[in-house]
């Protein structure tokens, strides 16, 4: 059983069990990934495919048992005539033989090899295919955990940004309107009525990028699960934001080394890829291999043979047994060049394993360095988005009444409100990068596991829940 298999499974019945009246949660979405996703029952057949290698090379050291048994029946019919002198008077001589024959026989066979170095090393590297394709489900399931995650946090991120950019589009709607009236009076150019249109104007084209960015975040959940979502739940507004533990960077990459599931992939690979090399290499050394044969036969028919004038028919039958014990010895001394151009390709093919291997670890090492260094600037990042928000949105209020009174232009406000809701979505960015990036750490250190979907679904609330995480109050 790959090792994420129980974990997969355990957590499919807390969801079935705990979650059964709910709908659009992120456990929802999983489920429905684990059932659908495509990816992932290729991967799931690759890996039955795969488990099958050893399977067969452990066939070429079992005993190899045959049974025959034919049945022929066979008749025949032959003439023949002569001419020879008998005291010299001329006879004409004719012969007509007749047989028919039937034959039943039955064999069986055993062979039991008894000594083969090649049938070794590949039943070992059978043994580490099986471990390869454990290692690359385990990877795959675990990818699954992180497209899930993305497709369903992607469309709560093109959510909040819709809202953030209706919500400027209503406030600058309201800028519009109110910059008109104060030109109707008179108290402002006209020039002030462009800036604040061109604005509005350029919210509403944005307001529509990301009213299409939805749309398309949810067909991208829905070719994960196979089903369409018209609703799901937000992350709530408490979500804590914590630095990775642990918080060294290298302790990180350590675990990685031991526990990243490709890397293992890659590596029983390598150590596969280096038993067939010595199982080709073993293919000029002698075999050993035992037998032993068991034949029955019984014959049954009749000859006839008419010599004119007389005539005659024989009956006949025939029975056989017999049973044969040997050992042969099978020394291989030249077959063209083929073994030894399938032992250059096998070392061959383990350098290449080889250097598969040292890149892969090396993709890891960096992948997980990055990912850390990423994933605690994002929690810097969401404090200072944060508190960004707080600012521009006094920053906008101090504009405004400056404008008030006369000490600020449209322009200044615009800007402000702009600056603002950029702000928020910032804010909104950040969070979702900061929960991918954590799974994606956990990925690379080989720990990330259904649990992971679980704890996040437990910081998720209903759309029209007050700790839901939107933004439009702002």
């Amino acid at each position: 059983m790959p090792p994420l298999f129980k974990p997969l499974s355990m957590a499919i019945t807390l969801l079935i069990s705990s979650q059964l009246g709910y709908a659009d949660t992120l456990l929802d979405v999983y489920e429905l990934a684990m059932k659908n996703d495509a990816k992932l029952k290729a991967a799931e057949a690759n890996y039955r495919a795969n488990i099958e290698v050893e399977n067969q090379a452990l066939s070429a050291l079992l005993p190899q048992v045959n049974a025959t048994v034919s049945y022929e029946d066979s008749e025949g019919e032959r003439k023949s005539g002569s001419v020879f002198e008998l005291a010299g008077t001329p006879i004409n001589s004719l012969t007509n033989d007749d047989s028919d024959d039937s034959v039943e026989s039955y064999r069986a066979s055993l062979e039991q090899t008894v000594f083969d170095l090649s049938a070794w090393y590949t039943l070992k590297s059978g043994k580490q295919t099986t471990k390869q394709a454990e290692a690359q489900l385990a990877y795959d399931q675990q990818a699954v955990i992180v497209r899930t995650a993305e497709a369903y946090f992607n469309v709560l991120r093109a959510r909040d940004n819709l809202e953030a950019a209706r919500a400027e589009e209503r406030a600058t709607q309201r800028q519009l309107e109110q910059t008109q009236q104060r030109f109707d009076v008179g108290l402002i150019a006209i020039t002030d009525v462009h800036e604040a249109r061109a604005v509005y104007d350029d919210t509403v084209v944005q307001r529509l990028t990301y009213e299409g960015n939805v749309g398309t975040a949810y067909e991208a959940l829905t070719v994960l699960t196979g089903q369409t979502h018209a609703n799901l739940w937000l992350l709530n507004k408490g979500f804590p934001v914590t630095d990775p533990n642990p918080m060294a960077r290298d302790e990180w990459v350590d675990f990685a080394l031991e526990n990243n599931y490709s890397l293992k992939a890659v590596q029983y690979a390598m150590q596969s890829s280096q038993e067939n090399a010595k199982s080709k290499k073993m293919e000029h050394a002698p075999t050993v291999t035992a037998s032993y044969n068991y034949n029955k036969a019984h014959n049954d028919g009749y000859s006839s043979s008419n010599i004119a004038p007389d005539f005659t028919q024989k009956p006949s039958f025939t029975d056989s047994e017999t049973t044969a014990w040997g050992v042969t010895l099978q020394v291989p001394i030249y077959s063209g060049g083929r073994v030894s151009a399938q032992r250059r390709q096998a070392y061959e093919q383990y350098n290449a394993a080889r250097e598969n291997e040292i890149d892969t670890r090396r993709t890891v090492i960096q992948a997980t360095r990055s990912l850390h260094l990423t994933t605690t600037t994002d929690v810097q990042r969401v404090k200072a988005r944060s508190r960004g928000i707080i600012s521009t949105r006094s920053a906008l209020e101090a504009t405004q009444a400056g404008y008030e009174v006369g000490t600020r232009n449209i322009v200044d406000v615009l800007q402000a409100q702009r600056a603002l809701y950029g702000s928020i979505r910032d804010y909104a960015n950040s969070r979702y990068d900061y929960v991918l990036n954590m799974l994606r750490l956990k990925q690379q250190a080989g720990t990330l596991s259904p649990q992971d979907i679980i704890d996040l679904d437990k910081w998720l609330v209903a759309s029209d829940s007050t700790n839901a995480s939107e933004y439009t109050q702002y």
